[in-house]
């Protein structure tokens, strides 16, 4: 078995993701994971998919021949950094700069991101736009959590930040 990992931008339209599932299915692959998202009237997505070693190539090709995409594939790796997973929510007033300084903080401690998902939307009672970071990390040996609450809410007075260990 092989493992890919496909990563898909081009114009949004209504099928797209079920085109995949079946191209995929087809080549005897495997949808394993994946993140995807519609942003500013494009689709983008990124899919990990394990797929028996003889048909792997055919997939590739099959992907490549999509219309309109820009597709591209990398062999996948095992390498996962030890240490314990955690729900990082970080929500503050909607400012430049936020994940610029989140990540500073994470790297200064090391601390891999696994996933990230952000969005801005209006608060609800006052309107005014709020950003909000939803991550899952990896935090190293060593590294405590109460570390890096602290350290991410001395950013800013507004910056809420909720962590669950998983």
């Amino acid at each position: 078995m092989r493992t890919l990992v496909a990563t898909i931008i081009g114009p949004d339209k209504a099928g797209l993701v079920k085109q995949l599932a079946t191209l995929i299915k087809q080549h005897h692959g495997s949808w394993q994971a994946s993140a995807m998202s519609e942003l500013a009237g494009y689709f983008a997505g990124i899919v990990e998919i394990r797929v028996p070693e003889e048909h792997s190539q055919a997939l590739g090709d099959a992907l490549q021949q999509l219309p309109d995409f820009q597709i591209q594939l990398l062999e996948g790796k095992q390498a996962a950094p030890p240490g314990q997973k955690l729900k990082l929510t970080v929500t503050a007033n909607d400012r430049i700069g936020i994940i610029d300084e989140v990540t500073a903080v994470l790297n200064q401690l090391n601390i891999s991101v696994k996933t990230l998902k952000t969005d801005s939307y209006p608060a609800p009672t006052t309107g005014t736009m709020l950003f909000e970071a939803n991550s899952i990390l990896t935090l190293p040996h060593g590294q405590t959590l109460n570390d890096l609450q602290a350290q991410l809410e001395a950013l800013s007075d507004d910056l809420v930040v909720d962590i669950d260990l998983i």
